[in-house]
């Protein structure tokens, strides 16, 4: 996120013409305003450390992201983390792993949610930068990182990790096929970091957004572990198994190529600067809800329902342009 900065706890002094100079400041959610004569030392500082604290939230919670992505590619091959690996061998990665059987999808759904967790720390990190007033080409830079991890390296090793157990019988080659998501997501944000700070014509992304290639593959991980745990359909349950490979498939061609194009994609951020492009998000919004859980409960997988919501976000492109003020 380019745009990094925010605030938690503020102080203002204030000078009246009827009264002495006073602090404001803020402890969770109450304000406090005293005579600066009347302010104790522990309420200072209690001001200058939450000062100091603010001004990490914005890293800290980028740290988070990329993390997040770490964590994900170790639980893949190591599960549950601590666990102790004596030996590994290519045969055995479908035991020693978040993907083994034997755990029944839930480590699958335990990668998921911390892969999610990831996602809104980089949610969350551009909100806390705007409230600290903390922007800055560090965090630029460190906010590309983060994505690169979580976005391209972790979907790329776990897609490699999935093909070698749920599809074993593919070439050596076409198992090493997720590694564009790797290149694209390092190509997409290398563009966005030289061209973050070129005037923009119009609000929206061109190419999708590396974070919404993460979204993508949590979506793998997410219909892999409900079939797991819940069973899958079709003939000896293959249905699950064809549904997750070939939504590997999708991740690994379309979806990179959609993060390396200038395809116009609909802008989540900038609300409430243009009234009409703003109704026209919020409809589009709602009817990715609608269909994303048309399909979740329709194929019985909230992944692919996350997945059918990304693709027509892809559309809104097309038809969300942002106009005239009005």
């Amino acid at each position: 996120d380019s745009n990094r900065c925010s605030s938690f706890c503020r102080a203002e002094p204030s000078h009246s013409a009827i009264g002495p100079k006073t602090l404001s400041y803020w402890i969770g959610f109450a304000n406090i305003r005293k005579p600066l004569a009347e302010v104790t030392f522990w309420s200072r500082q209690m001001y200058f450390r939450t000062m100091q604290v603010r001004r990490y939230l914005p890293n800290a919670l980028t740290m988070g992201n990329l993390l997040s992505g770490v964590l994900v590619i170790v639980g893949l091959f190591i599960w549950p983390y601590g666990a102790q690996l004596n030996e590994f061998q290519g045969s055995q990665i479908s035991e020693i792993g978040a993907l083994s059987q034997r755990l029944h999808g839930q480590s699958m759904l335990a990668l998921a949610l911390i892969w999610i967790a990831g996602q809104l720390c980089d949610l969350l990190d551009g909100i806390a930068a705007r409230w600290a007033k903390t922007e800055g080409p560090m965090g630029i830079q460190l906010d590309s990182m983060a994505d690169l991890v979580s976005s391209g390296i972790a979907p790329a090793v776990a897609g490699i990790a999935f093909l070698h157990t749920w599809a074993p019988a593919l070439p050596t080659a076409a198992k090493f096929l997720p590694l564009t998501m790797a290149m694209a997501a390092a190509w997409r944000l290398a563009r966005f970091n030289v061209e973050v700070h070129a005037p923009k014509a119009a609000q929206g992304f061109s190419g999708m957004p590396a974070p919404a290639g993460a979204l993508w593959w949590i979506g793998v991980l997410l219909t892999g572990a409900q079939y797991e745990m819940f069973g899958s359909f079709g003939l000896y349950g293959m249905g699950g198994v064809v549904a997750v490979v070939g939504s590997i498939v999708l991740g690994s061609t379309i979806i990179p190529l959609l993060m390396i194009s200038r395809v116009p994609m609909m802008d989540l951020k900038g609300w409430k600067q243009n009234p009409a492009y703003d109704r026209q998000r919020i409809l589009w919004l709602s009817l990715l809800i609608i269909v994303g859980t048309v399909v979740a409960i329709s194929a019985r997988a909230v992944g692919l329902g996350l997945q059918a919501a990304l693709l027509l976000y892809v559309l809104g492109g097309k038809f969300i342009v942002p106009s005239a003020k009005t």
